[in-house]
């Protein structure tokens, strides 16, 4: 292994992740999806995930701030753990997780244009 001068495998905290563009794609449009549902909620519509409607009446929009962050961190946590096992099911599934919440903000962009 070049840099290693020992040969050793790299501990679990020096590692490289596997997906890194994916990955910073997912946590921006993650972060537009907490910020489309803000808009949202503020211009009276609902949240229409369940789960994280269920949060928001339970602990608020802070609450649903860690909820989203939670996600982030386990969803990255799993395609990283499949995607040592399989690399291209998990790339795979970086590419979905990337789909799913920009999905989510195209919906809520068409619920702003409708409810101009």
């Amino acid at each position: 292994m070049a840099g290693n001068p020992l040969g050793k495998q790299p501990g679990f905290w020096e590692r490289q992740v596997l997906y890194p563009g994916r990955y910073t794609w997912f946590v921006f449009v993650s972060a537009l999806d907490l910020l489309m549902t803000g808009i949202v909620l503020r211009w009276g519509g609902r949240e229409v995930n369940c789960l994280a409607d269920y949060v928001i009446l339970q602990w608020g929009r802070d609450g649903l701030v860690l909820f989203k962050f939670a996600i982030v961190v386990f969803v990255i946590a799993v395609c990283e753990w499949v995607g040592r096992h399989r690399r291209k099911l998990g790339r795979q599934l970086a590419t979905c997780a990337v789909a799913l919440p920009a999905a989510a903000v195209a919906v809520a962009f068409i619920q702003l244009l409708a409810a101009r």
